[in-house]
């Protein structure tokens, strides 16, 4: 595909990441998760089945929390089958239904037959940005892939901070990263943030550690792919039918996967349209009948923020 084809592609992603921010936006701080959801869902789904090329849903977010979602296998669109997609209508739906940071509207795709089929459960994930010098080992001691952190960016182990998630199952992660000497930084959610932050070096944060779910997982290797960044991903499923189904797609229980596994094309891409401000863009603001917003498109080119507005009125 040529470059400029190309363009009209992340253009008419993009298109469909900003009418879904649009059409979900006026429940911003409305306390109404599943409604937000399912505006959002609906939405995407109407915009994507416009394109003039025809893309397939590998993984949509929302599978293991039962949340509104687009199914796997779903194909929408017209015409050739060109891409495969993970996508989040709502990314942070909990944060924007408490009008909160870091909530987005994300589609992240490649090349058809060129994402691994991930089950909607939970992924391991070892983030880190375009200088570490030597892969990550999660099947090594937890102090040696620190100090691949150290000796890449030229730091001590008091100086890192490592972000992970604020849950139990994390307990004995966070008391190891800690006794290190370590920083924390422990989110509760936005984690497709910490990762974008991570993977186009911005300095706030070192790494990512820890289990979170795998569609953020599948996208996050997406933005490591576009931008040469470090990561490994471990299959955490939280249901025996999830380990079934990552056996019968050619892969072991447990097997440590790279961004390279995880995505076999180079021709991929990420779409992100802020709801809710965040450390990379600005959120939504609303002058009088206007709505402007800004959108990232990152890819392995390079990124790019876009600013749009639109007519309230005219949803």
């Amino acid at each position: 595909m040529l470059d400029k084809e190309y363009q009209k592609v992340f253009e008419g992603f993009r298109n469909v990441t900003e009418k879904t921010a649009e059409a979900v936006y006026p429940f911003f701080g409305k306390n109404d998760k599943n409604g937000a959801d399912h505006v959002a869902v609906e939405k995407m789904r109407e915009e994507l089945s416009k394109l003039p090329f025809l893309s397939r849903i590998i993984l949509g977010e929302g599978e293991k929390d039962n949340a509104p979602m687009l199914f796997e296998g779903e194909e929408l669109g017209n015409g050739e089958h060109l891409f495969d997609l993970v996508v989040d209508p709502l990314e942070c739906t909990t944060n924007f239904s408490k009008g909160l940071p870091n909530s987005m509207v994300i589609i992240a795709f490649a090349e058809k037959n060129c994402l691994a089929q991930v089950p909607g459960t939970y992924m391991e994930q070892w983030i880190a940005g375009p200088n570490l010098k030597s892969p990550f080992e999660p099947d090594k001691p937890l102090r040696m892939n620190l100090e691949k952190l150290c000796e890449s960016y030229d730091k001590n182990l008091n100086e890192l901070l490592i972000v992970i998630q604020d849950r139990m199952r994390h307990d004995k992660l966070i008391e190891e990263v800690r006794n290190l000497g370590c920083g924390i930084s422990l989110i509760d959610s936005g984690s497709l943030t910490a990762a974008l932050d991570i993977c186009l070096d911005k300095g706030h944060y070192d790494a990512l550690i820890g289990t979170f779910g795998a569609p953020e997982g599948l996208i996050a290797a997406i933005v490591a792919k576009c931008t040469n960044s470090e990561m490994k991903g471990i299959l955490r499923p939280h249901k025996e039918s999830y380990k079934e189904k990552w056996q019968t797609a050619g892969f072991s229980d447990g097997q440590i996967l790279d961004k390279d596994e995880f995505v076999t094309s180079s021709h991929c891409g990420f779409i992100a349209t802020c709801l809710s401000t965040n450390i990379i863009m600005k959120g939504i603001t609303r002058h009088h009948h206007l709505l402007h917003g800004n959108s990232l498109t990152l890819s392995t080119k390079g990124i790019e923020i876009t600013e749009w507005e639109t007519n309230k009125n005219g949803l």
